[in-house]
């Protein structure tokens, strides 16, 4: 793995502007090593020989053919990328690609800085004592879930998860700086996790209970709860009453601001 000093090296393959973009969340954090999104994987394989590359981020407005061959080809090479897109509907690729990664560029900055700069963290090795002596401590089964995500299982904690919610035949769970693309239904993660920290408020949405923040009653049988995060997620008429009950036993009225603790 190359270092420049104590950050990762990494190439970058996008359009112009996207590429622009994304190198503002991340030039001060890792070396940056640009190619144009019309390389061949040999031009990429010249540029990982020379430049030492730790990892690699592909960004596309939408991934075509040439995008294809960069992926399968730091496939074969074990490096490891991150896939940037514009659409969620294109999301399903990172299990195509088996990118380890994704990130989705209509989220908020502040969410794309978060998912680049973990990226580049797992690129550098972890230096600490209890990585070295390998004796890291984790959380109890009983305080995570384990997910599918590309071709590897991922564990979750329960108390990263801030929502969850259903794109077609996959579920997208927001953690605080990223987001995960798994194979799973809805109803098979809402199985595993506690009724008492989650709730299921939509078919297609769960949400964390302690991460409600508001919830709002916008017309008749219409209602909304928005996260701490400042998401909002529309409530399913058949899922209303297991929220009112919620919001009766914490004697909190409903259509009006919960505390933001």
């Amino acid at each position: 793995m190359s270092m420049c000093g104590d950050r990762p090296v990494l190439v970058m393959c996008a359009p112009d502007a996207l590429g622009v973009r994304l190198q503002s969340f991340i030039a001060d954090r890792c070396k940056l090593l640009r190619i144009s999104n019309v390389s061949t994987p040999r031009e990429l394989d010249e540029l990982i020989r020379d430049g030492g590359a730790a990892g690699a981020l592909l960004a596309a407005h939408q991934v075509g053919r040439t995008e294809r061959q960069l992926a399968a080809r730091l496939e074969e090479a074990d490096i490891p990328y991150l896939l940037a897109v514009n659409s969620e509907h294109q999301a399903h690729l990172m299990f195509e690609l088996t990118a380890r990664d994704y990130v989705l560029m209509k989220m908020p900055d502040d969410h794309i800085r978060n998912a680049l700069i973990r990226f580049l963290k797992s690129l550098v090795p972890d230096q600490s004592p209890v990585a070295a002596n390998g004796t890291a401590s984790f959380m109890t089964e009983s305080n995570a879930i384990w997910v599918r995500t590309g071709h590897a299982e991922r564990k979750v904690l329960h108390s990263a998860i801030r929502s969850i919610s259903a794109d077609k035949d996959y579920a997208i769970i927001e953690l605080d700086d990223t987001s995960l693309l798994v194979r799973a239904t809805m109803s098979s993660l809402e199985a595993e996790l506690p009724d008492n920290d989650f709730v299921r408020i939509h078919r297609s949405h769960i949400v964390s209970a302690d991460d409600i923040r508001e919830v709002r009653t916008l017309g008749p049988n219409r209602h909304q709860i928005r996260l701490k995060n400042g998401r909002a997620f529309p409530v399913g008429r058949t899922y209303w009453p297991r929220i009112r009950a919620m919001l009766r036993r914490q004697n909190r009225p409903s259509g009006v601001q919960l505390p933001a603790g």
